[in-house]
């Protein structure tokens, strides 16, 4: 229902990992790529909806959908001219697939806000100034009495003008009072672990990216996800 529901009525769409690409950009010589990093945290719906996201062992769902509204903070280079995006709604690990691109920058009158001005989204959903996932993983770690999880992120970002740099990163959160075993316990039956409050950080490279467009045949460009070393538990997209 998820997957029909965000291909219907929202203009970005579900993508498989395994055949999504760069795009060779138009003019690397006067490129104006995304540069630099950020550190991104929950948004929120006026007045009180905040953004959560939800964990099976099969995939991350981020809500509320369709405008799942988060906060950009600590930016550097490009990055400045953003203080909010909307990420994707899903990843799922069973089938290799992402809504992409998995976040929208732009700019809303407070940050990490949305719906409090009429058309103060705009920017988040035109999808312009974008990064879109390649591949992910994660991993649960016992950290005192809370099970942290780590989402390593790997992709690309996407300017405004068309210009592609490579970029990753990762999301965090934490399932409070408990141990490793028994989310995986939870997670194995088929359960999922919801309202979990989430944050994180992306960076890009200097320098823009141009390789084939993707085919369903051709070889593809993926970049390595960025694991824990000392992951307990471990799901995959490659």
């Amino acid at each position: 229902m998820v997957f029909n529901l965000l291909n219907k009525t929202s203009k970005t769409a579900i993508v498989p990992l395994t055949v999504l690409g760069l795009v060779t950009t138009a003019n690397s010589a006067n490129a104006t790529a995304l540069t630099g990093e950020f550190q991104l945290g929950v948004g929120t719906i006026f007045p009180s909806t905040t953004s959560t996201v939800s964990l099976s062992s099969d995939s991350l769902i981020f809500t509320p959908q369709l405008i799942t509204p988060i906060s950009i903070t600590s930016q550097t280079d490009s990055f400045t001219d953003f203080n909010t995006g909307n990420i994707g709604n899903i990843i799922s690990f069973s089938s290799n697939i992402a809504h992409n691109p998995f976040i929208d920058f732009g700019t809303t009158v407070v940050p990490g806000l949305f719906g409090l001005y009429p058309g103060d989204h705009t920017s988040i959903i035109d999808g312009l100034n974008t990064f879109s996932l390649q591949s992910s993983s994660y991993s649960l770690n016992q950290s005192g009495s809370n099970v942290a999880v780590d989402v390593a992120l790997a992709g690309f970002f996407t300017s405004a003008d068309g210009d592609v740099s490579q970029g990753a990163g990762n999301l965090t959160f934490q399932i409070n009072n408990t141990n490793v075993n028994k989310i995986e316990g939870i997670l194995n039956d088929g359960s999922s672990i919801s309202g979990l409050t989430f944050s994180g950080g992306l960076f890009s490279s200097s320098e823009t990216t141009s390789v084939p467009e993707p085919t369903t045949t051709g070889a593809f460009l993926f970049l390595g996800a960025i694991g824990a070393t000392k992951a307990a538990r471990r799901k995959k997209i490659s």
